[in-house]
């Protein structure tokens, strides 16, 4: 693949976890709904857990997380929440209003039914352009796609 990977990730002390996006599950479908699922791939260190699985997203779950973390950032407090309907990947950043941020992570390798862990890691309000940063470039390659009812 020639394309620079389109990824989402939050890292800090060697601990991370990382979204790589692949491509749209169902370009061609006929339904719009399915039209706006990404597949992709997470991988995730906290501590001495390491591990990878695949997971599908939906393009509006990244435009949402960006809208909030955008009202995160400008003033350090309260929360912004990345979450998928398949309840894979949730990362819950927190801000105390001086520039301490907290993600609060779960994640499962399964659907539904697999081994779930959860973390945490910390980090400061520099961190919040790059990541930014990387949610403009996945919500400018994988634009939401017609309207989901």
């Amino acid at each position: 693949m020639n394309e620079e990977t389109t990824y989402l990730e939050i890292s800090e002390s060697g601990n991370f976890i990382r979204i790589d996006l692949i491509g749209f599950n169902h370009p061609n479908a006929e339904l719009d709904w399915d039209k706006n699922w990404i597949r992709g791939f997470v991988k995730v260190k906290a501590g001495g857990f390491l591990g990878e699985f695949e997971a599908d997203f939906m393009t509006v779950d990244f435009v949402r997380f960006k809208n909030e973390l955008t009202k995160l950032y400008d003033n350090l407090n309260g929360t912004a929440t990345f979450n998928t309907l398949e309840s894979q990947v949730e990362i819950k950043i927190v801000g105390d209003g001086i520039g301490h941020l907290k993600a609060e992570c779960v994640s499962m390798d399964y659907a539904g039914t697999g081994n779930k862990l959860e973390f945490e890691i910390n980090f400061d309000q520099t961190h919040i352009p790059k990541i930014l940063n990387q949610l403009e470039k996945i919500t400018n390659r994988f634009p939401k796609v017609g309207e989901l009812k």
